[in-house]
Formats: C-alpha cells, structure tokens, sequence
C-alpha cells in the first residue's frame, strides 16, 4: 500500500491560502474571445427579440381580454334585460289565464 502512495503521491501540497495560478496565452486569448463575443451578442440579440415577442403577444393578451371583458358585460346586461322581460311576460301570461278562468267560469254559468 506505501508503494502505491509513494508512487502516486503529490510532490509538493499546495498552502491552504494560496490561490492558483493560471497560464495564460494571449494568443489563445485571442482565438477564444472572437467567438465567445459574437456568441454572446447573438445570444443577447435573441433573448432580446425573445422578451420583445413576449411583451408584443402579453400586450395582445390584454387587449383581447379586456375587449372579450367588455363583451362580456355587455352579453351580462342583455341577459338581464332579458330575464326582466321573461318576468314581464309571466306576469302577463297568468293575468291572461286569469281572464280566461274567469271567462270560462261566466260561460259554464250562462249555460
């Protein structure tokens, strides 16, 4: 088991508070960054055009809802229109088959 540490054990361990170095080689510097900055900008256009779209389809949404809420009110006020007329038209509906009662009871007497 020694023989194995030993032989695969690190030469120098590194101090708890030092940081580590990293090589840099402004060549590859170079070669990496072109590409990382169009990407960076094509990405930023898109999640740009991106949040556009969605502002543009959020703001329809509203219209259409606000439009449809408008609908609404209107078909709400029709139905109530219309169930005080139904109300009317039962009213008038038993007054007229109270005088038909009536007249059938007057008829049945004469006969």
């Amino acid at each position: 088991m020694e023989e194995i540490y030993e032989a695969n054990a690190p030469t120098e361990f590194p101090t708890p508070k030092g940081q580590p170095t990293l090589e840099q080689n402004p060549a590859a510097d170079e070669k990496i960054t072109l590409p990382v900055k169009e990407t960076v900008s094509r990405w930023k256009k898109e999640i740009l055009d991106k949040i556009q779209f969605l502002k543009e389809n959020f703001d329809q949404a509203n219209r259409d809802r606000e439009g449809l809420s408008r609908e609404m009110d209107l078909l709400k006020a029709e139905l109530d229109a219309s169930k005080e007329q139904a109300k009317i038209l039962e009213t008038k509906l038993a007054e007229t088959l109270e005088t038909f009662n009536n007249l059938l009871d007057e008829v049945s007497r004469a006969l």
